[in-house]
């Protein structure tokens, strides 16, 4: 990357608050130190105030003229990302419990290669920083065309169901909340590798007041997430006038990670909010 993008990509991180380009300092240090002991605890680590607020507005402003190309979902699944449940198992059992699934999403292809969300995305500073705190030997921005950075927007009456993560860390930026609704919620490391406890996980779905957590994320937040053993959803939005907007970051350990083409297929499948009458009134100005 061209010193000139090193520094676009510095200008918009509060490196005083959180060094990343300088893990070599005890700031620096601390910071990954502290990042990885709240993964290992709470499956969740959060730094509030890491976009500075020029770039929350960058990253937003860019996303505008790309909304009429964002694919749309509306789908309803189990937990398991099934369509259908167990039918030799209680209706209210979590294999059957069905979830609605809807929102948008700018995909990685559609972003300008040098603006800030892409930018940021393939600093190598970030990029050493996720491996550090993830623990591994090599980290690098995931390759795929279509999932390698995307952008979910969620307006009023959306919603990401409950669900496992398929891979072990996620990286993700909130840009805007909604006037209502719309907070991630989670169950950390609620299974293991050998038990669903399923037990444990139907309190979650039928009681989340009481038994999910609701980290407070306010806009510029970066937040390192081990979704595959920790249940999770985004609530329902509720009344808003602006959509809850978030980046997200895929990073791999293999130089030449991309997505199945499944995944691919699925994208194509789908409408996008320039065809969709009530969705594009809902999201495009």
């Amino acid at each position: 990357m061209p010193v000139t993008c090193n520094a676009m990509a510095m200008g918009l991180v509060d490196t005083e608050r959180y060094p990343i380009h300088d893990l070599t300092s005890p700031a620096g240090q601390a910071l990954v130190a502290q990042c990885r002991r709240d993964l290992a605890e709470h499956a969740l680590c959060s730094l509030p105030g890491f976009l500075r607020p020029e770039a929350i507005r960058q990253m937003l402003d860019e996303a505008q003229p790309l909304m009429p190309d964002a694919v749309y979902t509306d789908t309803r699944r189990n937990l398991f990302f099934q369509p259908a449940g167990d039918d030799s198992l209680p209706p209210d059992h979590p294999r059957n419990v069905i979830f609605p699934n809807r929102f948008a999403r700018i995909i990685n292809h559609c972003f300008p290669n040098e603006g800030p969300s892409r930018t940021l995305f393939l600093w190598p500073a970030l990029t050493e920083f996720v491996r550090q705190v993830f623990g591994a030997e090599t980290m690098y921005p995931s390759q795929c065309p279509h999932l390698a950075m995307t952008m979910k927007i969620e307006g009023e009456g959306d919603t990401d169901g409950w669900h496992y993560d398929g891979n072990d860390g996620v990286i993700s930026l909130l840009l805007q909340k909604p006037d209502e609704g719309g907070e991630f919620e989670y169950a950390p490391y609620i299974r293991t590798l050998e038990d669903e406890r399923l037990d444990d996980v139907a309190k979650v779905l039928h009681d989340p007041d009481r038994h999910a957590k609701r980290p407070p994320l306010e806009p510029g937040t970066f937040v390192f997430f081990n979704g595959n053993l920790s249940l999770h959803r985004v609530a329902p939005v509720g009344k808003t006038v602006k959509p809850r907007m978030i980046l997200l970051y895929s990073f791999d350990r293999s130089p030449n990670f991309v997505f199945p083409d499944r995944a691919a297929e699925n994208l194509r499948s789908l409408p996008r909010l320039r065809d969709l009458t009530r969705e594009r009134e809902r999201f495009i100005a």
